[in-house]
């Protein structure tokens, strides 16, 4: 037995890490360990769960400056270029039924859900499986949160772009509640809604000589490091943490990862005098060995909170056993609980983030409790397998009442 996934993202024009790649390839070596041997199948050809991590971090990802006509368009018209480039890569990105896993049986075909794209589904269909669409977010509302706009066409893409995807899944799996609700108000049946949070690999905590290896390296030696991974962009909102390290002091920022806002976050922290490394993008499979460098890590939001999603650095942090700060928000408040697996701060409270990180530089003893709280909690429920054998259940409870 076995699954098909399928991710319709490519890595081509991104800056690094692409998440999308990174927890497909969680998904999959689940599923592989979970249910049998499971194939991914992408715009970019097949790929095993390493060569995902790999395509996901790889060395092509670093920033590139955009042209200049593309830099001045508004944004408006660059969301419309990107809608209709997404619905001709929908159009034409299709997996044919007779593939590697010929006469395997497969229990169901997985599909990360994008704008206009519905070859997992079809392949579904093709072989007569029920199908699993994973939908971190849904693209048109959270477009909107994040203030990109859609005048006069946005409805439309949403009902036919997404609506139709998300009613035709055996099994939604949302990565929020917040997620789940906004697909179920776009038309999913709620009985076929599974609320699957971001999950993890649980694999052995780097050592500390390969963290006092990364510090040698980097010039950290005898400082309290504060860590952040990820892809720089707008709703991370780091010019936040950099403005509570620069009001804690004795705080040195170490940012691992690239993206648009990139040069943004380093004026602001060379502005502030904050201490700080940018090692841009890593490969994957050295992660842990930076993760085991810093002594805690951060998530910020949004002043208003809007933080709907299911973040993948969270999930790294806590399994890499840091102590972490983290928005007190719904999504993040349903799975820790303050001062116990990590400190959750009010969004809106600048002051209570650089408290927060204030208490982590001084109390090692409380870095300690909440980096073991926070791996012990993640190794109890936060894996990839745990997820995969919650949409198992959904599916024979879906099927079964069909």
């Amino acid at each position: 037995m076995g699954v098909v996934l399928v991710l319709p993202t490519t890595s081509a024009g991104q800056q690094g890490p692409v998440a999308a790649l990174l927890s497909t390839a969680g998904w999959l070596a689940a599923c592989e360990r979970v249910i049998g041997p499971s194939w991914l199948v992408s715009p970019e050809g097949m790929l095993d769960a390493a060569g995902a991590r790999r395509l996901a971090s790889g060395a092509h990802l670093s920033s590139a400056e955009g042209s200049s006509l593309a830099t001045r368009l508004p944004t408006m018209v660059k969301t419309a270029v990107k809608d209709v480039r997404q619905f001709a890569r929908g159009s034409t990105f299709r997996v044919d039924p007779d593939g590697p896993w010929g006469t395997e049986q497969v229990e169901f075909v997985w599909q990360r859900h994008e704008l206009f794209h519905t070859a997992g589904l079809d392949l579904a269909d093709d072989l007569g499986l029920p199908s699993v669409l994973f939908a971190p977010a849904v693209a048109v509302w959270e477009a909107a949160r994040w203030g990109v706009s859609r005048p006069g066409w946005g409805g439309l893409v949403e009902r036919i772009g997404e609506g139709r995807a998300l009613r035709r899944a055996t099994v939604l799996a949302c990565g929020s509640e917040e997620v789940a609700a906004e697909a179920i108000r776009i038309g999913a049946d709620p009985d076929r809604v599974l609320v699957t949070p971001t999950g993890v690999e649980i694999e052995p905590l780097a050592s500390r000589h390969e963290g006092r290896a990364i510090r040698e390296r980097l010039g950290l030696e005898g400082r309290f490091v504060l860590g952040w991974v990820g892809s720089f962009r707008p709703f991370h909102t780091l010019h936040r943490l950099v403005e509570a390290a620069a009001a804690a002091g004795g705080v040195t920022l170490l940012m691992v990862g690239d993206g648009p806002e990139r040069p943004a976050i380093e004026a602001r922290a060379r502005e502030l005098g904050v201490d700080s490394v940018f090692t841009g993008t890593v490969p994957h499979f050295d992660l842990g060995r930076y993760l085991a460098a810093m002594d805690a890590a951060a998530v910020v939001a949004p002043d208003r909170g809007e933080f709907h999603y299911s973040p993948l650095k969270l999930a790294e942090y806590l399994a890499a056993g840091l102590p972490v700060v983290a928005p007190d928000v719904q999504t993040v408040a349903s799975r820790l609980c303050n001062d116990e697996h990590a400190l959750l701060v009010p969004p809106a409270d600048p002051g209570a983030l650089r408290d927060a990180l204030i208490r982590l530089r001084d109390d090692a003893g409380l870095r300690d409790r909440l980096g073991a709280r926070g791996r012990a909690e993640v190794e109890a429920t936060w894996s990839w397998d745990f997820q995969v054998e919650r949409v198992l259940k959904k599916l024979v409870e879906v099927v079964g009442a069909s």
